[in-house]
């Protein structure tokens, strides 16, 4: 008699998770496949994609921890992928493959993480530090070259999210890091080599969305980021005199501002302005010079800045749904060095402008476990070059701008430098489980190949899978 009640109450909470649980289709394929593009204002930026006319889909919480609230017990995986042709093995790899989880506890609470996706420019540090040390004279770097070989830096995202009557509020604290450190000895000599290398970041991301009542609504977040960067070299002679070859490192603050509003026209109709701003500033400096060197280093500062604007639309009717928009968008990114001696100073500045930045996806849902999307991206753009040199007597300055179209994604090498992008894209929802994917037009032509195809051409390329267990 116990033994038939437990399995009755199992059977009635499986079916309780089965009549009020459903899937959550989205993430970054579907954001791929509805004509989106990436937010990052340079390459080797954050990795997240989105159509910023689309109001509600899982990546916004990437941007907006508020977002969580509306994906409860709740997860997620992005896949990777996404070459047309040959081998994908190289885009899933870290910054390309990441994913997230979180519980709900009561109505108002939902605690998650988010697994190595990184939104900062900490790796971006990495590297331009080492340019920096390398751009050295031989003696202001101690004779050495700047290490290599540091691997990613690894980040993990706790997130909270609560419902405060009518608005959702969001929280969630990011720290990702890497080491390498190595030593050389020689015996019964004494001389030995030290290197250590390590990066990590910190941020805070903070966000709301409020319903607004009437079918309307209005979403803003901001995050801050610290980036820091070691590079230290020591050495010891074969009778263990220790000498320090030059302590280096590199930081970046990172500031992010978003807002949105969703205001209802019609039943079928809302109207979506949005804007972002982004803003970095990064400086690699020498703290301490190598043994018996008394030089001083000038500076080397770099400042990356987004600043976007855009309006469009929602419409959804029956089994179709539209969204997309016509944004404003300029990104810049401005070095600035000086030496001593002798004295130089030299200013370069890489501006792009798109107007206008077109944003458009369209979804279909055929049955109930297959949805088709198709999007299309263009940015008409201009990017303006200008480099000034001054120093002694001597001073130059040299500008140029060119100007056309792109479709400039770069992200799972879906595409790179072309004057129009038209993305294809599949949802599969099995129960509460959701597959969706970027499709190559060049599979459509030659027919799906998902099992034994003989000319490496890939049916699907970027790929989200997603599991709401409510």
């Amino acid at each position: 008699m116990v033994r038939r009640i437990i399995l009755l109450g199992v059977v009635l909470v499986l079916a309780a998770g089965t009549l009020f649980a459903g899937p959550l289709p989205g993430g970054i394929a579907r954001e791929l496949a509805l004509g989106g593009s990436t937010l990052s204002p340079i390459v080797g930026g954050p990795n997240i994609v989105l159509n910023p006319f689309i109001v509600n889909d899982p990546t916004i919480a990437l941007l907006n921890p508020a977002y969580q609230g509306k994906y409860r017990d709740y997860a997620w995986m992005n896949l990777g992928g996404g070459t047309p042709m040959g081998t994908n093995a190289a885009d899933n790899v870290y910054g390309k493959q990441f994913g997230g989880v979180n519980f709900s506890f009561g109505k108002e609470l939902a605690l998650g993480v988010n697994l190595s996706y990184d939104p900062s420019f900490a790796n971006l540090v990495v590297g331009n530090l080492s340019s920096f040390i390398n751009s050295l004279p031989e003696a202001d770097r101690g004779g050495r070259g700047a290490q290599v070989g540091l691997p990613p830096v690894e980040v993990f995202e706790a997130v909270a999210s609560t419902e405060i009557g009518s608005l959702d509020v969001g929280f969630a604290f990011l720290y990702g890091w890497a080491r390498n450190t190595s030593t050389s000895s020689n015996s019964p000599s004494l001389a030995s080599t030290d290197y250590k290398l390590s990066a990590n970041v910190i941020g805070f991301r903070f966000g709301i969305a409020m319903d607004m009542g009437a079918g309307m609504g209005f979403d803003a977040d901001a995050a801050i980021r610290f980036d820091n960067v070691t590079d230290n070299e020591d050495s010891k002679n074969t009778l263990g005199v220790a000498t320090n070859l030059g302590d280096f490192s590199g930081s970046a603050t990172e500031i992010q501002l978003d807002g949105r509003f969703h205001l209802k026209m019609s039943n079928r109709v809302n109207f979506v302005p949005y804007a972002t701003f982004v803003n970095v500033s990064e400086e690699p400096k020498r703290d301490s010079p190598p043994t018996g060197i008394t030089t001083q280093l000038g500076s080397a500062k770099r400042t990356y800045m987004l600043f976007a604007l855009g309006a469009g639309m929602e419409y959804k009717v029956n089994s179709f749904y539209l969204a997309g928009g016509v944004s404003f968008k300029t990104a810049s990114q401005k070095t600035e060095q000086s030496t001593i001696p002798p004295v130089s100073t030299s200013t370069s500045t890489n501006t792009e402008l798109s107007f206008p930045q077109i944003n458009l996806g369209m979804e279909f849902v055929f049955t109930e476990w297959l949805t088709g999307r198709m999007g299309y991206y263009r940015a008409f753009h201009s990017d303006s070059y200008k480099n000034e040199f001054s120093a002694t007597g001597v001073s130059s300055t040299g500008e140029s701008t060119t100007a056309g179209s792109n479709s400039n994604v770069f992200f799972g090498s879906l595409a790179g430098t072309d004057n129009s992008l038209v993305t294809l894209g599949l949802g599969f929802t099995f129960g509460n489980f959701a597959l969706d994917a970027t499709v190559s037009e060049d599979a459509l032509r030659r027919g799906l190949g998902l099992i034994g195809s003989q000319d490496n051409l890939n049916t699907f390329g970027y790929m989200t899978a997603s599991y709401c267990f409510q």
